[in-house]
């Protein structure tokens, strides 16, 4: 499995997979790559089935499609931002209702920070830190 660095004509796919995102930033999206990191997993042809998002330590937006998902795709990517920012710990925010995500990254080894409230358009988040 191949993790690497999305290229501009990645656009297309990685603006597909964002729809699988609950609370997507098309405004982050777009202002890469002067704002953050964006990571893709792709599969033998080549072609994002995965992304992960990040700006600094924060992990702003991952998606796997679903025909990829169980293959290992979210950690490799969470593993590939990491090695990055190996300084820091790495945070994220999930819905609190979002039951398939939450267990994703309780498997992975993220820990409950905080509840943040106001964070998706009203609703609350929940904080999670990893530290690898």
């Amino acid at each position: 499995m191949t993790v690497r660095p999305a290229r501009p004509t990645d656009r297309d796919d990685i603006s597909s997979l964002q729809r699988l995102v609950t609370h997507p930033s098309p405004e982050l999206l777009d202002a890469w790559p002067t704002v953050g990191t964006l990571l893709v997993s792709v599969d033998t042809d080549d072609h994002p089935v995965g992304y992960l998002l990040g700006v600094g330590s924060h992990l702003a937006e991952l998606a796997v499609a679903p025909s990829a998902r169980r293959e290992g795709r979210a950690t490799a990517l969470i593993e590939a931002y990491h090695e990055r920012h190996m300084d820091a710990s790495l945070t994220l925010f999930v819905h609190p209702e979002n039951d398939g995500a939450r267990a994703c990254y309780d498997a992975l080894g993220f820990q409950h920070d905080a509840r943040v409230t106001d964070a998706f358009d009203g609703d609350d988040a929940i904080r999670l830190v990893y530290d690898g």
